[in-house]
């Protein structure tokens, strides 16, 4: 996986405006609003990775406008949201960001600027996947699943290894084990089993291509 260090990003991936707050990426697309030029680089080296690894592993690149606004408050243990329909993105500022990360975070080996570049793909895979067909009233477990996994790729290789040394789980995990339970009442245990269970798969690229295109379900029916 291709790394880039800010420095070149910021030649590679940003394009100026009048206001060095005001941020259009490589991508036309992803337009930035950050309370600073270095966040702002930040965001884009990201969207940058996002879209290399939406490429390789099967997920449809971004197809509408997706505006990304750094903000200073969202809800209580919400790092970012993603508005469905709405085509934006709010995060916290990175500092932010930091502070609340509980000690128990699944990230919390992570420098502030990576867990904050991570949560950026991470909603941003939401974006990609916004409008896929669902056969249910909503497919939260598949949307967080493949989120987590994005999050979980665009880290380096150490990264990645150290995700892998701080998870409590080096056993196999059943697709039962992926529910709306352990998602809201532990989401940490929940990424961690996400990112054992699709290293378990032979290829992890083409289960997740199978999950977009639904020949695999990882949710059911509520009744």
């Amino acid at each position: 996986m291709r790394q880039m260090t800010i420095a070149t990003a910021a030649l590679a991936l940003l394009v100026f405006s009048a206001r060095a707050d005001t941020v259009s990426c490589e991508n036309p697309l992803i337009t930035v609003n950050a309370m600073n030029s270095a966040t702002a680089e930040l965001i884009c080296t990201a969207a940058q990775r996002a879209q290399t690894l939406f490429a390789d592993c099967n997920i449809p690149p971004l197809a509408t406008p997706i505006k990304i606004d750094t903000v200073t408050e969202l809800e209580p243990g919400c790092a970012a949201i993603y508005h469905c329909g709405e085509g934006r993105i709010e995060v916290l500022e990175p500092s932010l960001m930091n502070e609340g990360r509980p000690a128990d975070n699944a990230f919390v080996f992570l420098g502030p600027e990576a867990f904050f570049q991570s949560i950026v793909v991470h909603e941003l895979t939401h974006a990609a996947l916004d409008g896929i067909p669902c056969p249910f009233d909503r497919c939260l477990i598949a949307q967080e699943y493949v989120s987590y996994a994005m999050q979980v790729m665009s880290l380096s290789e150490g990264e990645k290894a150290a995700f892998a040394a701080h998870s409590s789980y080096n056993r196999q995990i059943s697709r039962d084990e992926l529910n709306e339970i352990i998602l809201f009442m532990a989401p940490n245990r929940f990424i961690q089993k996400t990112w054992a269970h699709l290293s378990q798969r032979d290829d992890a690229c083409e289960y997740i291509g199978q999950i977009i295109d639904g020949n695999i379900l990882l949710d059911r029916e509520r009744f």
